[in-house]
């Protein structure tokens, strides 16, 4: 049902490139403290200093056999009214593969076992695949430490993967979030925008082909009230019968808000070639937009009152809009609305 695809949530998706560069050698274990995280980095790893975009902090080690093993990691702190992730994540693991496969087309997934973190596994994936030509196997691991959330990349040859790996686990182990949090940065509405323009197009590639669809535009509608600012993400899919789905789910949704039963609505959904039989579907993929958005738009000033997502065609042609205010989305991903709370949900979508 709908009401059970509204609460899906999925964390921010990081990717890179192997890390190039080199600052200093490390000559023994060292313990590293930062404002934000601290480690520990055993003796013969390099910190290196060209990091490309997406990537906080990152190590190397030359291997005996004259290749490198890489560590390096992003992290960033998540805001409580985020609330805490699903206690279920495999369908956030799923969606990374789709990602990774996306990215490297000959990606094959390795069995592994879940290293030790000072937090909570979110997600946990090994691959093999080729990058710029060279054959490398890189595990993933997100996680959460207190309220920071760390995605962590190693990657080393497949033949030297087992000299690297204890190395690898022993650094992940002592990472966590360091003494103090500080605020973070208030952004302006241009670095947002360059934010989420490069980031919502990883999660649509995440999306499988028969949702399959394009970030047309990114804008925020500098209202005359600061208060009343919206948040606008232009979406084009390229399904040719999303106008029905979504002029179907907009149906749904009526029903909910005038108190219609469960029944009903199931009868509604359930009709022969009945678009609204999509309708849950599209929501979910609407609302994990929802959700990887606010990550980047938390900390703007003047805040952001509503989210927009406006759907149009092949053709650049407006179908529809679906709203949402910050404060209704932040109740429903912390769970504060839940589904048995049928009417007051479907309340907070606004279709136009």
């Amino acid at each position: 049902m709908i009401k059970k695809a509204i609460q899906m949530i999925i964390m921010p998706l990081i990717f890179t490139e192997v890390l190039i560069g080199v600052s200093f050698t490390v000559s023994a274990q060292q313990v590293i403290k930062e404002k934000d995280y601290q480690l520990i980095i055993p003796m013969g790893w390099e910190k290196t200093t060209q990091l490309p975009a997406g990537v906080d902090v990152g190590f190397r080690k030359k291997l005996e056999s004259g290749d490198s093993a890489t560590f390096c990691f992003h992290h960033e702190y998540m805001p409580p009214e985020m609330g805490d992730p699903p206690s279920n994540t495999s369908g956030m693991k799923n969606q990374w593969d789709s990602i990774v496969r996306n990215q490297y087309p000959d990606m094959t997934i390795i069995t592994t076992s879940n290293p030790k973190v000072d937090g909570r596994i979110l997600i946990n994936g090994k691959y093999q695949f080729n990058e710029n030509g060279v054959k490398v196997q890189r595990r993933y691991t997100y996680f959460l430490s207190n309220r920071t959330a760390f995605v962590v990349l190693c990657t080393a040859p497949p033949a030297q993967w087992a000299n690297a790996e204890n190395d690898f686990d022993t650094i992940i182990a002592s990472l966590k979030a360091g003494g103090s949090i500080s605020k973070a940065e208030v952004k302006s509405d241009d670095s947002a925008k360059g934010d989420l323009k490069r980031n919502i197009p990883i999660l649509l590639s995440s999306f499988p082909s028969n949702w399959a669809c394009s970030l047309s535009d990114v804008g925020i509608n500098i209202a005359s009230d600061p208060e009343k600012r919206i948040l606008e993400i232009k979406l084009a899919f390229s399904r040719t019968d999303i106008s029905d789905i979504y002029k179907a789910t907009k149906q749904i949704f009526e029903m909910m808000k005038s108190g219609k039963s469960d029944i009903e609505i199931n009868k509604f959904i359930s009709q022969p070639q009945s678009h609204a039989s999509q309708g849950s579907e599209f929501i979910k993929y609407i609302g994990q937009i929802w959700g990887l958005a606010y990550n980047y738009i938390f900390n703007i000033n003047p805040p952001i009152a509503k989210y927009n997502i406006i759907l149009v065609d092949r053709k650049d042609q407006k179908i529809g809009a679906i709203s949402i205010s910050k404060a209704d989305a932040s109740a429903i991903l912390t769970g504060k609305v839940t589904e048995s709370d049928e009417k007051r949900l479907a309340n907070m979508y606004v279709f136009e």
